[in-house]
């Protein structure tokens, strides 16, 4: 019978997420992951298979605690220009912190898992931000994927070109969203 490790799953999310943030998916193996987490590697293959099903569950779990965050933001009150300021701002923070994680989230469409479709979630949320009542909310582009693609795309160019520039990059985003809003409401 394997040893109980108290608060093991914790230790695994926290290396994993660090190593795959710092050095990206390709970068990182499970050997990596297990001596980053103090336990042997089949000890690791116990709790996950492979790498890329211990990524997809860091990944999302990750992400279920920014849309919490981003959540907070669409639902308070507030002026539209400070709630978009905020949004941006957090999800700006969390794409940052993530480093060689936040890449993965353009190309998530290839990792593709039954839990949670982080573009879907994201485009949600990126709708009710911009969006004033439920019509808007609502309204189906015909480019939807294409448009949130196109605004994780500019947070990652931002980061990459202006790293130490991070007000700068915030209000830019944020008119990139307000002017967004803007085309919508005259549609």
């Amino acid at each position: 019978m394997p040893k109980i490790i108290d608060g093991i799953e914790d230790k695994i999310f926290s290396s994993a997420f660090n190593l795959f943030s710092q050095h990206g998916y390709k970068n990182v193996d499970m050997k990596i992951i297990a001596k980053s987490s103090g336990i042997a590697v089949g000890t690791l293959y116990n709790y996950y298979p492979n790498k890329q099903t211990l990524f997809l569950n860091v990944f999302n779990k990750s992400w279920i605690e920014t849309f919490e965050k981003l959540d907070n933001i669409i639902y308070s009150k507030g002026q539209k220009e400070f709630k978009i300021n905020s949004f941006v701002e957090i999800l700006y923070k969390e794409i940052f912190e993530r480093k060689g994680m936040g890449k993965h989230l353009i190309k998530s469409s290839n990792l593709k898992n039954e839990e949670i479709d982080i573009k879907k979630e994201l485009l949600t949320r990126v709708k009710k931000i911009i969006s004033e009542n439920e019509k808007d909310e609502n309204l189906k582009c015909k480019y939807e994927e294409r448009l949130l693609e196109t605004i994780l795309v500019t947070f990652i160019a931002m980061m990459n070109e202006h790293p130490k520039e991070y007000e700068k990059n915030i209000d830019y985003l944020s008119s990139f969203l307000l002017n967004i809003y803007d085309s919508i409401e005259k549609y």
